[in-house]
Formats: C-alpha cells, structure tokens, sequence
C-alpha cells in the first residue's frame, strides 16, 4: 500500500496536471511531500533563444541547490514523483529515490522534442538545438520506474520513441479540480442573445485557434460570440487575423488569473478544445477540455484518437475533424439549441464525476504503482 510520496523537482503545484494529483493523493490518505524548486518564468520561445537557454542553465542549476537544502535524510516514501515540469531534474529523482529505496515516477506531460521541434516547430530537426531537446528527453524518460501518459496514444508515442516497455508506462488523465456551482445544465437564449463561446490556450499550433477563428467568420450572420483568452506563441498573427478580417463577433480577453478563466469557463454556453492538426493534438486532451466537463459545460473539440479513449461524439463531447473549421462553424450552430447543450453538459458532468475528480485520477497512479 501506498502510504507516503515525495513530489519533487521543478514543477509549478498550480498547474492544472499537479494541482490534480496533488490534491487527489491526499484525498486518498497518501501523506505528500513536497520538495520543490521552481525554473526562471520563460516561454518556450524563449527557452530557444541565446538568453533564454543561458538562464534556463542557471535556473536548472539553482533549482538543484535550494532541492539540495531541502533533503531530509530520514524521510521515508513508496515513491518519488518527478511532477511537470521537471525533465531536466529526472537524473536528481533517480539520486533521492535510490537514497530513500522508493520507486520513482515521472509525469512529463509532454516530450520536450515533440513540443518544440514538432507541434511548435520552434526548432529545426536534426539541429543542434533539436539534438540537445532530444538528448534530455531520452535521460527524463529512460531512468524512472514508471512514467505517466494522459491518454494511451500519448503513452504508444512515448513507448515507440524511447524504448519504454510497457510495463514502464501509466494512463493517468489529466483532470481538473472540481466545480461546485457546475449542474450542467444550459440557459435558454433570447431572442437577441448571442451563444458564448470560449477557448483559452497559449496559442501553440495544438490549440488550432486560427481554425476558431476561420468558423467566427463562417457565423459572422449567426448570433455566436466567441470570447479568446490567453497569450502565446501565435497571439501576433492571430490579433492580426482578428483585425485584418474584422471579426466583431470575437472578442479577445489575453491572459487571465486561473479564477477568472473558471468563471469565464461556468459563463460559457460552449467550450472548445484542440483543433490543430500536429500528431501531438491527436494524441492528448488538454487541460481546457477537462475544465469545461468539471463546469458542465458542453464541449467541442477535435476528433482524435486521444479524444475517443474518453469522449463519445454526440454523447459526452461533440467532436469534429481537426483543421475543419466549415465542421466547427456547423457544431455550433446545432448548439445553438438548449436542449442539445444541456444533455451534453449534463453527460460531461456524468463523465468528470466519474472519471477525472482528483480522487479517481490519483486512484489510476496508486494502482499503478502497486501493480508496478
């Protein structure tokens, strides 16, 4: 039985994926530790600049000496988990959890060389970036004892690139922290009402949000409001976008405070995944989707084989083809009818409660480690 774990490393315990875990742990009676160290604020476009790579070594460094002063040497856990973000501070799990004969467990969340050199194209493959990304990845996922995937395709893609056996690998969904004010389900719309629509990100290519943008021009005549919130590697272009089609029916809100962007979330008539097409969006349901389950709140995203492990067209999600934004524009406007979004809604909350609550994601990692 598991009894005490060591969260260690770099991770943000805020995060959507840690909040989570964290919180799921201790509802199960699991006594968690935390030893943390947090990283210098950098976006990924950074992290590939001169600058950003220098004070990422710098950052790495520092995290390993305060992680250092916080040891306690007669502390005894089952396992270490090495939470997200924390490739760079797998060798040190490795270290404490050889010191403290624990199992150690990684949740990357995602490969470092699949977000940068693939979805995000931030570096060229085969470069000396792209080697340095890959080399860290092939250490984080070749020494734990187990590592976390959020959905089965992400957790093949991790046994086929590094070599992991199977037995190496845990489904563990993502989830989110629940809702109390969630009911799923949906106001009725006067006449003169617009549906609400929100996606949120940080505008990586996964997100698909130029295709969001594309279905707000199809709907220009229909009464359909899209709200964006967030900043990130695409916020330009898409501003640019916004502008240069003169798109009046979105309405962009950047980024905003985690409470803020639940209550947006609850105010929502619709919510929108992923709609990228990188194999990345195809494999994982990002952290939005399960918000707006936790919300009852019905959802629309991209037809992907990590969508379908868990969301059922027409049932518990809507999905549609990635990149389709003619399909999109379509969806919402069959939502448009309160009915339909209410047995969606109420279904996702069936769902959440079921499958994604802190307690049943937890539950998935305790068995894996005691079968582990």
């Amino acid at each position: 039985m598991i009894r005490s774990i060591a969260y260690f490393g770099t991770y943000d315990p805020d995060y959507p994926r840690n909040a989570v875990l964290l919180a799921g742990l201790r509802e199960h009676g699991v006594e968690v530790h935390e030893f943390r160290a947090p990283l210098p604020a950098l976006s990924a476009a950074d992290m590939t600049g001169a600058c950003g790579t220098a004070r990422m070594a710098i950052g790495v460094a520092a995290a390993h000496a305060r992680l250092v002063a916080q040891h306690r040497p007669c502390l005894r856990v089952d396992a270490v988990v090495v939470g997200y973000p924390g490739h760079f501070l797998v060798p040190a799990g490795r270290l404490v959890a050889a010191w403290r004969r624990a199992r150690l467990v990684f949740d990357p969340l995602v490969s470092l060389f699949d977000t940068f050199a693939d979805d995000r194209a931030l570096v060229r493959r085969g470069g000396v970036k792209a080697t340095a990304i890959r080399a860290v990845d092939e250490v984080a996922f070749g020494l734990p004892d187990l590592v976390l995937a959020d959905t089965w395709s992400h957790g093949s893609y991790y046994q086929e690139e590094f070599g992991l056996a199977r037995g190496r690998v845990a489904v563990v969904p993502v989830g989110a922290l629940p809702e109390p004010r969630a009911r799923g389900s949906a106001r009725r719309l006067a006449p003169d009402e617009p549906l609400t629509v929100l996606q949120y990100g940080k505008w990586s290519p996964l997100h698909g949000a130029d295709v969001v943008l594309a279905a707000a021009e199809r709907l220009r005549a229909d009464p359909v409001r899209f709200v964006l919130v967030g900043e990130g590697q695409l916020s330009r272009p898409l501003r640019a976008t916004l502008a240069a089609r003169r798109l009046t029916n979105v309405c962009w809100l950047g980024r905003l405070p985690a409470r803020e962007l639940r209550a947006h979330t609850l105010a929502a008539d619709v919510c929108l995944g992923v709609f990228g097409l990188s194999e990345k969006a195809a494999r994982v349901i990002p952290n939005k989707v399960y918000d707006a389950l936790a919300c009852g709140r019905p959802v629309i995203t991209a037809d992907s084989d990590g969508a379908r492990e868990w969301l059922r067209d027409g049932e518990s999600a809507v999905l549609t083809p990635a990149g389709d934004a003619a399909a999109l524009a379509d969806a919402l406007r069959r939502l448009l009818d309160a009915d339909v979004r209410a047995r969606l809604g109420e279904a996702g909350l069936a769902l959440y409660r079921r499958a994604f609550t802190p307690a049943a994601v937890a539950a998935r990692l305790l068995a894996a480690l005691e079968d582990s």
